[in-house]
């Protein structure tokens, strides 16, 4: 083999896997993006995507620890307010969650947090909001333990 070739061929594979890991990040990203539903173990939640239609997805990150799953989504929203109004009352009405701490949106920022009992005995689903002005966080939580509603946050 001549020295052109003993060069270019590793230069055209460094390429040619640049692109491949490039192409399979966009994917990825996209399968973020179009995410219909939260899913942890047996339970599954429309996501706010599903909810109200199509939201800027900043990141996506899921946490598997001690058998206990984390999933968190960051969206990117100039309605951060109208957004977390409209999910949160699907998510009472619509998925049984009930409010774990004060929801006051008018707070900037903060943090919203609901729970409801898992479709998995002996556990529960913790959804938590932090949102600013312009970025929400919704990280949804599976843990051990039953759920009971406070009168006092309701």
């Amino acid at each position: 083999m001549n020295k052109t070739l003993k060069i270019i061929i590793p230069i055209v594979c460094i390429f040619v896997l640049t692109i491949i890991i490039i192409i399979s990040l966009a994917i990825s990203n996209n399968k973020a993006e179009n995410t219909e539903e939260y899913k942890l173990g047996n339970d599954t939640i429309k996501s706010i995507k599903t909810v109200l239609g199509k939201r800027d997805v900043k990141s996506v990150s899921k946490k598997n620890s001690k058998g206990l799953t984390t999933q968190e989504i960051e969206y990117k929203s100039d309605t951060v307010q109208d957004d977390l109004l409209e999910y949160t009352e699907y998510l009472r009405n619509g998925e049984g969650f009930e409010p774990i701490n004060d929801m006051d949106l008018s707070i900037i920022p903060s943090t919203i947090e609901l729970a409801r009992e898992s479709e998995d005995s002996g556990q529960i689903i913790k959804i938590k909001i932090d949102y600013d002005s312009s970025v929400y966080t919704i990280t949804i939580k599976k843990e051990e333990g039953t759920f009971e509603i406070d009168e006092n946050t309701m």
